[in-house]
């Protein structure tokens, strides 16, 4: 192995990590993994023996990533706990929070998928407005979708299966010290957008039935649902940092890949979409500070759900909100994907968790659910409201992304 590589999975090295060189992706995992001091790892291999590294750094277990870091020589206690910037969300306001940078191709490392422009036609009748156009997002979106999952899964493995371990590995190849908002303002909300639209056409390509669906119905699906699918998966991944008691107040929100905000000290722009100012506009926005938004955080605490559980209740929630959107035969077809996952839950329960009896366990997943679905519904009858009453000034090349 090359001093470039990862000593964990071969890939390229990105720096030294809990004194061993490793990329960012393995540093991500054993941060994940030794986080809860209270969690005793077992080291055994699901499978009974060590796993050899699969293509592109993947490794089908996590017990023998673990020992593959620990053998290696990485160590809990070298977190370097000064760059941690949930500690700077949380710390006295002596220390400046580091904010997520203002232009999106220097964060990124690329130019912007989605673009922003002022309409300055003189001669248009009305106030001017900006202008988002959704069409190089769309084709980056399609791309994702038509390339499919690359992730060496087994055979054996069921749709739910695959779109769990996908969702995981997701989730840990873009895992990154977390950055606090400080100023949520236009290019903040367009990358957040970006990023959802994107993380939603990934997430879905490993769904084995939904791939089986022409292109242009997997698009619109993931067009209907990636707003949906970005409140879900941040509401539970705020309850998650809640429960490891890294989110010290209730006004602190995951709101994108790795960044958080305080609600209640938070500098808000609107300028961009809107000739009203931020007072006279909030109720129509999709904001935190909602009664039934800080209820399902409270749910999503208690219920603790397992990466298996959490992607049946997102699934669900998003399956039947594409049926809803797009009507026709399309609410046919997530019906029947809606039913697979069913039985594939079932199964879960039986062979993996050995729990017959799971009827109270989703009970109080679908009451999470249920109140998702109470949100999005209030939050569209707003959204209406706000159209007609011509609250926002800001025009888009796809409306119904929008809804």
């Amino acid at each position: 192995m090359t001093q470039s590589n990862c000593e964990i999975c071969g890939q390229a090295a990105h720096g030294n990590h809990f004194g061993v060189l490793s990329c960012r992706a393995c540093a991500a995992f054993f941060r994940r993994a030794t986080l809860n001091p209270k969690k005793k790892l077992n080291l055994n291999c699901i499978h009974g023996q060590d796993l050899e590294v699969h293509r592109n750094g993947f490794f089908s277990c996590k017990k023998c990533r673990m020992k593959r870091c620990l053998d290696k020589g990485m160590d809990a206690s070298k977190f370097q706990l000064d760059r941690d910037m949930i500690s700077n969300a949380v710390a006295p306001a002596t220390k400046t929070p580091v904010m997520i940078p203002q232009t999106l191709a220097t964060f990124l490392g690329r130019p912007n998928f989605l673009i922003f422009c002022n309409s300055l036609d003189e001669g248009s009748p009305g106030p001017a407005k900006g202008v988002v156009d959704f069409n190089y997002l769309i084709d980056r979106a399609t791309e994702i979708l038509k390339n499919g999952s690359w992730k060496p899964f087994s055979s054996e493995m069921n749709s739910l299966e695959k779109i769990s371990v996908g969702f995981e590995n997701m989730r840990i190849l873009k895992s990154s010290e977390l950055h606090y908002i400080t100023h949520m303002g236009r290019d903040e909300t367009l990358l957040i957008w970006e990023q959802e639209m994107l993380n939603t056409a990934e997430w879905m390509t490993n769904f084995s039935e939904f791939n089986s669906l022409p292109i242009t119905v997997q698009l619109e699906v993931v067009k209907s649902i990636y707003k949906t699918y970005g409140r879900f998966e941040k509401l539970a991944k705020t309850a998650e940092y809640r429960r490891k008691k890294l989110f010290k107040s209730d006004n602190l929100f995951v709101v994108g890949d790795e960044a958080c905000l305080d609600s209640e000290n938070t500098e808000v722009d609107v300028s961009w979409f809107t000739n009203y100012t931020w007072e006279q506009v909030s109720y129509f926005m999709d904001c935190f500070h909602n009664d039934i938004f800080r209820q399902i955080v409270k749910e999503f605490e208690t219920l603790n759900p397992t990466t298996t559980e959490l992607n049946f209740m997102l699934l669900q929630v998003c399956l039947q909100q594409a049926g809803k959107k797009l009507q026709g035969e399309v609410t046919a077809v997530m019906d029947y994907l809606q039913e697979v996952i069913s039985n594939q839950l079932h199964e879960y329960y039986m062979n993996v968790r050995n729990m017959p009896n799971y009827s109270a366990r989703l009970t109080k997943m679908m009451k999470v659910n249920n109140l998702m679905r109470q949100d999005l519904r209030r939050q569209t009858e707003k959204s209406k409201l706000a159209m007609t009453f011509d609250v926002f000034s800001l025009a888009v090349s796809h409306p119904e992304m929008m809804c």
